[in-house]
């Protein structure tokens, strides 16, 4: 994407049916459940735009209705995986309440992955799980409570000598602008910036580490492109 996608309003429906962009199997690539068996459900559209997005959240048509998808994700989960990952794009976008409460019912870890500036209400359940990559210099008021842990995209030279945490905007290249940064004692993921660069990527994995070890944050690596899987 590359910035290139538009940034879309938040359709709140009343979630029967959602735009998806695909439903997958894999391994968690990143985060608190990195390595887990999971089945990711990507959802259509984000709110805003990463100059710096590679990802395809734009291109599918396919709008199905709770059923239809609840039966895809079971297509694609074996019996031994029991977790669920809604990404994007951006899944607060679209009222995925009715699907996130059908999962839970089934028995199912839920897992989202979110920018942090929308927010649905949700059930409180130990097995719904919300990381928040910040993108912007706020998030939703509703939302920061219910954020279980952090992630952050780092890249060499666009650091905070303070926190080691982003200093330059998502959204304007070369803009500085302070992230949100995580409330004390919620755990807090680093991670290297792709670019796409084989140069540009080691100096990233450098400063990532680094930081991880002066301030006790947990580094990832993104294992899904390291294993070149979805």
């Amino acid at each position: 994407m590359f910035g290139g996608n538009p940034a879309r309003a938040q359709e709140v429906g009343d979630g029967t049916a959602l735009w998806i962009q695909e439903v997958f199997y894999t391994l968690q690539g990143e985060g608190p459940f990195a390595g887990e068996t999971s089945v990711f459900v990507r959802t259509g559209g984000c709110n805003i735009r990463c100059f710096w997005c590679d990802t395809d959240f734009e291109s599918s048509m396919w709008r199905p209705d709770l059923p239809a998808l609840l039966a895809d994700i079971e297509v694609h989960r074996p019996a031994h995986c029991d977790l669920i990952v809604l990404t994007g794009g951006e899944p607060f976008r679209q009222n995925i309440a009715p699907l996130v409460e059908q999962l839970l019912r089934q028995g199912l870890r839920v897992q989202i992955e979110t920018n942090g500036t929308l927010w649905i209400p949700l059930p409180i359940d130990d097995r719904l799980t919300i990381v928040c990559s910040p993108k912007t210099k706020q998030l939703h008021d509703a939302i920061i409570p219910r954020i279980t842990a952090y992630k952050y995209v780092l890249a060499a030279g666009e650091i905070d000598a303070e926190d080691g945490l982003p200093m330059l905007s998502t959204q304007k290249l070369g803009q500085p602008t302070r992230l949100f940064r995580a409330p004390p004692q919620t755990p807090v993921f680093v991670m290297p910036r792709d670019d796409g660069d084989a140069l540009a990527n080691r100096a990233h994995r450098a400063t990532a580490a680094e930081v991880a070890l002066r301030h006790g944050y947990r580094l990832c690596l993104q294992l899904h492109k390291l294993l070149d899987l979805l």
